[in-house]
């Protein structure tokens, strides 16, 4: 048993090399989409690497991997300011540029490097759970040697700066996910599918329910103890939101497509385009799911949030391209004047 285990062990290993084997998928992509996750950033805090993803019709594809540095100490981030990089499925919001961080913060904003992605830490999950603080970001800096110390920032992901513009192609703001994990884990294809399919027929009953107007299984999607929706509130008052929605004689017509799958161990993430038809209501947006798994480990949804998508987001098809850095844009090596790193 001990060899056995050791082997296995051996296995694993190998493949948090730049060659992943195709016998074992990350545990953290179960689904990539076209439109939401044509790549996806995955941070293994323990190696200090960033690894690149990119969509595949049938699994997620490894296509770079990049050497980063993260919090000063240790640990799964809780409070403001304890220096702890956080882990969780997060989706950048802005680009800061290094004129803009330098015109903000002064001299201080040169250790930013090239510039700088938020995040929307802490989401949603982070916040149930008390967690405080801001100013995620991923960026580079002003010292490319500070990288090679792994544990150096006040909670950010932070690449060399020549890293950090050749990710950035591949970054769609509000869309593209960043997955921060203390490890990486690998599963067997087998189980890696059995996994995929649990979240995936949870996901894919709840919208036959919905088009179907089944509101037994419709609500049964969700948690009782810990849904909560942002304008209907607690479980109890949407079941009874949506028992006078479904009652309603119209049928809806409820398309979904561009679904993508995301897990960090503790949570599922699901995004997708809904597309939403009646006399009453008619939209198209950008559906976002949270679920986790009960007591029985079954899933469920424990929030959701939608938002509209105007027609130029919908059709345009995203091509990796430098949009955040140019030729003559000056970068912080240019700028700088030898300031210290923090």
């Amino acid at each position: 048993m001990k060899k056995i285990t050791l082997l296995l062990v051996t296995i694993i290993a190998s493949i948090k090399g730049y060659s992943q084997s195709k016998d074992f998928l990350p545990s953290t992509i179960y689904q990539l989409d076209q439109k939401f996750t044509h790549h996806i950033l995955v941070v293994e805090k323990a190696t200090h690497s960033l690894f690149l993803y990119r969509y595949g019709e049938d699994k997620p594809e490894l296509l770079k991997k990049f050497k980063i540095l993260t919090g000063k100490y240790t640990g799964n981030k809780m409070v403001q300011g304890d220096k702890k990089t956080p882990e969780g499925i997060y989706f950048f919001q802005k680009f800061h540029s290094s004129d803009y961080l330098i015109k903000k913060y002064g001299e201080y904003g040169r250790i930013y490097g090239a510039g700088a992605f938020t995040t929307n830490y802490p989401n949603i999950i982070d916040k149930r759970k008390g967690k405080t603080g801001g100013g995620i970001w991923l960026h580079s800096t002003d010292d490319d040697n500070r990288v090679s110390l792994g544990l150096d920032s006040k909670g950010c992901v932070v690449a060399v700066d020549e890293d950090l513009k050749d990710i950035s192609q591949y970054i769609d703001l509000s869309n593209t996910p960043i997955i921060i994990v203390q490890n990486l884990h690998f599963q067997t294809k087998e189980n890696w599918e059995t996994n995929k399919e649990q979240i995936l027929s949870t996901v894919q009953n709840w919208m036959t329910a919905w088009k179907e107007k089944d509101f037994d299984q419709y609500i049964n999607s969700y948690s009782k103890q810990e849904f909560v929706h942002p304008r209907r509130g607690r479980f109890s008052a949407y079941k009874q939101y949506k028992r006078s929605v479904f009652a309603r004689a119209d049928k809806p017509q409820i398309t979904f497509t561009n679904l993508s799958l995301l897990h960090n161990g503790e949570y599922v993430v699901a995004t997708m385009v809904q597309n939403y038809d009646s006399p009453v209501i008619s939209d198209i947006g950008k559906k976002t799911l949270y679920l986790k798994k009960d007591k029985d480990y079954q899933w469920k949804i424990v929030w959701e949030e939608w938002s509209k998508l105007h027609e130029e987001q919908i059709n345009i098809a995203f091509t990796p391209k430098m949009r955040y850095f140019t030729d003559q844009q000056l970068t912080s090596k240019d700028m700088r004047n030898d300031s210290g790193s923090i």
